[in-house]
């Protein structure tokens, strides 16, 4: 019998439930509709947002990369050329007299070089 009584206690609760969820769609589900709308609409507009920004920062990364590999090869090859015009200069260089100030102005030359 007690069992009986929670049953009817536990079937008058969820009717219970169930017309308040009843009243409360009457009231608010109109609302909560647009509502739900409205996010679903805001969410798509944050997801194709944060692609877009995906994709551009991708796009930059690599831009980024490529632009460092052609600065890179630049040094390499101005170094080597200095390097190259350095090695000419020292040849021309009279081995047991070396002018000083042909050597002084041939490295102001490469420190300007290398400033560029």
């Amino acid at each position: 019998m007690a069992e009986n009584k929670d049953k009817n206690k536990a079937v008058e609760s969820q009717k219970e439930i169930d017309r308040i969820a009843a009243v409360r769609e009457l009231i608010f589900g109109e609302n909560m509709k647009e509502y739900n709308s409205e996010f679903a609409d805001v969410y798509n507009k944050i997801q194709s947002l944060k692609d877009a920004t995906d994709k551009n920062l991708q796009e930059a990364v690599t831009n980024l990369e490529n632009k460092l590999s052609d600065l890179e090869s630049l040094m390499d090859h101005k170094f080597q050329d200095l390097n190259d015009d350095l090695d000419k200069r020292l040849a021309d260089l009279d081995d047991e007299k070396a002018d000083r100030r042909k050597l002084g102005k041939a490295l102001e030359k490469i420190a300007l070089m290398l400033q560029e």
